[in-house]
């Protein structure tokens, strides 16, 4: 799924902002998104509601990795998508 850039928002995880879409009119959560020339893939899964220490971890572990992060919302869901590096 290609995504324009400028649907894109930031949300908040503790101290940092991660580029962010809502995707509450899509069927389903896509396993690929694209957004320019950056591939991000699936990566992980949170409850809105509960996430706590869980996903700030994960995205700070994907970013020592050298990998750009994206959290796309539906429903009642973040799903967490990284580049390859």
């Amino acid at each position: 799924m290609q995504i324009d850039p400028v649907q894109l928002g930031t949300l908040q995880v503790e101290e940092t902002w991660v580029p962010y879409i809502d995707l509450y009119d899509e069927e389903l959560v896509p396993a690929r998104v694209s957004v320019l020339d950056d591939e991000y893939s699936f990566a992980a899964s949170f409850l809105v509601k509960g996430h706590g220490a869980t996903m700030p971890q994960l995205l700070r572990e994907l970013r020592g990795e050298g990998k750009r992060t994206l959290i796309v919302e539906r429903e009642d869901r973040y799903y967490v998508f990284a580049t390859a590096a």
